[in-house]
């Protein structure tokens, strides 16, 4: 997850999807949440600005990564449950928004709990002032395909007593969130103990193969345009 294999693409692939769930909120929501997804947009535009044509610190790339893989499926659980409870239930707009942001505090609560695990992997390399991220292809194991079978055969059940896709939709996506914290575990680890060695040490780590990110940026005009307006 934290590779620089395709490196602009990871970056702007969040910045898209998030966009695009911002701007679809704008049709499920209140009107009064226009404001806050310009305000998402514009914030993510920088973010996204900053981590592909100006930063060389790793944490920055690794954190970006490590929102699109924890909030994937919590925006897309909280977009559905404004278009149920907004739209078509015609509840009022606090109620909606408040159940809306039931996933959010959900993945939030897990992750809580994730990021005092302390993991055994050796997920991340390190090489003088420089890190780069050793991710062994993982093999699925038998409890993992149970608990897969397991939460299908959950969603089933919740959508026909609803008698709404959309609901089953959001018990799925609910769930996805909270297995996504589990499975990604051992990088939530690795990152903090990165931040961790940071602060001890005072200094912050770069890319391992920070030249060839370099070289990307100088390759592309935006990352020139930048570049000059960054000095």
């Amino acid at each position: 997850m934290f590779t620089t294999e395709r490196f602009f693409k990871k970056i702007w692939s969040v910045w898209l999807l998030v966009v695009i769930l911002a701007l679809m909120m704008t049709g499920v929501a209140p009107p009064f949440m226009a404001v806050p997804a310009i305000l998402i947009i514009i914030v993510m535009t920088l973010w996204c600005i900053n981590c592909a044509y100006r930063s060389e610190h790793f944490v920055i790339f690794a954190n970006l990564r490590m929102f699109f893989n924890m909030s994937v499926a919590p925006m897309f659980a909280s977009l559905l449950t404004l278009g149920v409870t907004y739209k078509k239930m015609k509840l009022g707009a606090a109620t909606s928004l408040m159940l809306a942001l039931a996933p959010v505090v959900l993945v939030l609560l897990t992750y809580a709990m994730a990021y005092y695990w302390h993991s055994k992997s050796d997920i991340l390399h390190f090489k003088g002032q420089r890190v780069e991220s050793i991710e062994p292809p993982q093999k699925v194991q038998w409890w993992q395909a149970g608990l897969a079978a397991g939460l299908s055969s959950v969603i089933y059940p919740l959508m026909k007593s609803h008698d709404v896709p959309a609901t089953g939709l959001i018990y799925f996506f609910a769930l996805m969130s909270v297995f996504m914290v589990f499975y990604n575990r051992d990088k939530i680890s690795a990152l903090r103990d990165l931040k961790v060695r940071e602060a001890k040490e005072n200094r912050q780590y770069t890319f391992m193969d920070i030249e060839t990110i370099q070289s990307m940026r100088a390759a592309s005009w935006l990352g020139r345009l930048f570049a000059v307006r960054a000095r």
